[in-house]
């Protein structure tokens, strides 16, 4: 499965752009959910197969 940003807006890819990370959506609850909340895409549920890439990060991590 090709890594491709599930934020809004972006179409980041690994295929695309070189020199990014690809993050899971953590599994851990109360992480999880201040994530989907900062993606804020509605009513939205990631998959397993869901990455956001090292862009929408602060410090790129």
């Amino acid at each position: 499965m090709p890594s491709i940003c599930c934020a809004v807006g972006c179409d980041n890819s690994k295929s695309r752009k070189t020199g990014l990370t690809f993050y899971n959506i953590p599994k851990n609850t109360e992480r999880r959910e201040r994530w989907i909340a900062a993606i804020r895409r509605g009513h939205w549920t990631p998959t397993e197969h869901s990455r956001l890439c090292s862009e929408h990060f602060v410090s790129g991590k």
